[in-house]
C-alpha cells in the first residue's frame, strides 16, 4: 500500500485530481491500488429496483420518487407493475 504523506489534490494526473478533490486523498490512493490499469464505467442508475421500491412503499408519491432517483414516472409505474407479478 502506498503511503500519503503529503500529499495533495493537485499531485494527482487527469481523472485522479477530480477524483481526489471529491473523495479525498487516501481513498483515490486505495482506488488507485485496485483498479489501476482498468477502465471503468460507471452506470447512470446506482441504486437497485428492489430498494427504490421500498421507497416507493415508503412515500406513497410516485412522481417524487421517480423523480428523486432519475426515473420518468412511467418507467417508474412499470418497473413496479412487473415486481408484483
Amino acid at each position: 500500500m502506498k503511503q500519503r504523506g503529503n500529499v495533495k489534490p493537485e499531485d494527482f494526473v487527469g481523472v485522479y485530481k477530480d477524483i481526489a478533490e471529491i473523495i479525498g486523498v487516501d481513498a483515490t490512493i486505495a482506488l488507485h491500488n485496485v483498479f489501476q490499469g482498468q477502465q471503468i464505467t460507471l452506470p447512470k442508475k446506482l441504486y437497485t429496483h428492489e430498494y427504490i421500491l421500498s421507497q416507493v412503499e415508503g412515500n406513497a408519491n410516485v412522481r417524487d420518487t421517480a423523480s428523486r432517483f432519475g426515473y420518468t414516472e412511467r418507467r417508474l409505474r412499470q418497473i413496479i407493475k412487473d415486481n408484483r407479478c
